[in-house]
């Protein structure tokens, strides 16, 4: 059986390197992901503020985008919150009434400054590495799905997390000791040479060390890595499927099926949905004992016929980024989600 392990772990090793590689050169790049593109794109994403100017009201800023949004493209969110300094980004919908009449989108991304409404560009993301406003978005492309068109990219990535976690799996059998019909030693003593590097060796026998050994101190991690890469690209697949067997796991709207046509008109003005996410918030953050820090944007799902609603509170890993959120399609108040989801607050369409 070893002997099948140790073909396993060679072959497959070999089968997931380029992959593992672009993965990994990318998502370098990537974890700096605003930071690179605000160096690379100041015009765009850090325009010069005026002192003493108030930016415009998230309603009246979404409306000037909207004008400024290519023919058959919705803005459909409120954006919060934006830091002093930076431009006010939007990401761009196709209009579900014309779908099939527009050619392809010219920009999926809009920036407006956020104190005058002007526009101040638009950009298709991640449609070329060769630009320097989407070669960021191209390398996160690159990540996910090799930027390939489709799932295609995003299914062979999800097939090599799968293979990186079951390898992760062997690697780590591979190192404990043969089994021994009359031991001589203890199962750990005879194990604990599988955590060292034996310096004194040749260089094949430090090679050989140094992987066996790295690959133990490091184990937990990369198999943390790889089945978080199951999650990200078969996360309906495989991923929720195996876990709900060990966790439970409540989705909220994320779960909610897709409406046999999309909204075609938002249903209700976006002050009065608003208004609705914030109060349906508070009741969500006086029961669960949460404080919000700051309201970060509302979203139209049009597809499942609901709103998003993402704030940042006293529960969130990150400093800078919203993770606390609720979503709804109805009148009802009901707290669900892995991620603090508040519950409904949109009446039906």
């Amino acid at each position: 059986m070893r002997a099948y392990l140790v073909i396993w772990h060679r072959w497959v090793g070999l089968a997931m390197a380029l992959f593992l590689v672009i993965a990994g050169l990318t998502g370098t790049v990537i974890a700096f992901e605003d930071e690179i593109d605000g160096w690379l794109n100041p015009q765009l994403l850090h325009p010069a503020w005026q002192a003493g100017v108030q930016p415009l009201s998230p309603e009246v800023l979404r409306e000037a985008a909207q004008r400024h949004a290519p023919a058959g493209m919705l803005v459909d969110q409120l954006l919060l919150h934006v830091q002093p300094g930076d431009a006010a980004v939007y990401r761009l919908s196709p209009d579900p009434g014309k779908a099939g009449l527009s050619s392809p989108p010219v920009a999926d991304e809009l920036m407006v400054h956020p104190q005058t409404g002007a526009l101040l560009g638009m950009r298709l993301r991640g449609d070329s590495p060769f630009q320097r406003t989407t070669l960021v978005g191209f390398l996160f492309k690159l990540h996910y799905s090799l930027a390939l068109p489709g799932n295609s990219g995003r299914l062979i990535f999800g097939i090599v997390a799968v293979l990186w976690t079951l390898d992760s799996l062997v690697a780590f059998i591979l190192t404990l000791p043969r089994r021994q019909q009359v031991a001589k030693a203890s199962y750990l003593s005879r194990w604990k040479p599988a955590w060292l590097v034996k310096w004194s060796a040749g260089a094949t026998r430090i090679n050989f060390d140094l992987h066996r050994a790295a690959g133990l101190w490091l184990c937990i991690v990369l198999l943390m890595f790889a089945w978080s890469s199951v999650m990200f690209n078969l996360r309906d697949q495989v991923y929720l499927p195996v876990m709900k067997t060990m966790l439970p796991f409540d989705l909220s709207w994320r779960a909610a099926p897709p409406l046999p046509v999309p909204l075609g008109t938002a249903p209700m003005p976006w002050p009065e949905a608003h208004a609705m996410a914030r109060q349906a918030m508070q009741r969500f953050s006086a029961e669960r004992g949460l404080q919000v820090d700051f309201e970060d944007s509302l979203r139209l799902d049009r597809q499942r016929g609901l709103y998003a609603y993402f704030v940042h509170s006293n529960v969130d890993l990150r400093q800078d980024q919203d993770g606390t959120e609720l979503g709804n399609r109805n009148h009802r108040q009901h707290p669900r989600d892995a991620r603090l989801s508040a519950g409904d607050f949109q009446p039906a369409a």
